[in-house]
């Protein structure tokens, strides 16, 4: 099957199959901020095979996709508190958070602080693309590097156990695995 999705030419994919692995036969619930097309989701299908798994996806406005009984699709704003709050009621608490949507720092930073709470312990919440902060030229973009930054600062109080960053050509990841205890565990 073919994904339109950017993760696999950028080359995203390969790490979420090396991070991700010992969850893909496992009941899982995960949820994706920014869905655009929709192929990332159709992707997460075929990857995690439990017939019980949960695929929830959310943007602005959803794509023409026929999607499978395990994916469920939202319109909702980053931005919206209540919004994000009512999909992580009713199929959270999750063990995967995926935030690809708008690489604005408000609207990133809002879903982290609203949804970081709502991952499981030992679950990870990733920020795609927090590199669009360096771009100079689009400043629209400025304050993702320092909110990545910010979060890192608050790896005790957050209770995160893991961390990485990668950042390379065309790629930029943050990845955070959340810990009972944090880091120390």
């Amino acid at each position: 099957m073919v994904y339109d999705t950017d993760k696999i030419d950028n080359g995203l994919m390969e790490n979420y199959k090396t991070l991700f692995s010992p969850l893909q036969y496992k009941k899982i619930s995960i949820l994706e901020v920014g869905i655009f097309k929709g192929g990332s989701l159709l992707y997460w299908d075929d990857y995690f095979q439990h017939p019980e798994t949960v695929i929830v996806g959310l943007d602005l406005s959803l794509p023409s996709v026929e999607f499978g009984d395990r994916i469920q699709v939202f319109e909702c704003d980053q931005n919206d508190s209540e919004g994000l709050q009512a999909i992580a009621e009713q199929y959270g608490p999750f063990d995967i958070i995926i935030d690809d949507g708008s690489h604005f720092r408000k609207e990133t930073e809002n879903c982290f602080r609203e949804l970081f709470t709502e991952v499981v312990t030992g679950g990870y919440y990733v920020i795609e693309d927090w590199a669009a902060g360096y771009w100079r030229d689009r400043p629209m973009y400025a304050g993702m590097v320092d909110l990545i930054n910010d979060i890192v600062a608050r790896i005790p109080e957050l209770s995160i156990s893991e961390s990485r960053i990668i950042l390379e050509k065309n790629k930029a990841l943050a990845f955070f695995r959340k810990g009972e205890n944090g880091w120390r565990e």
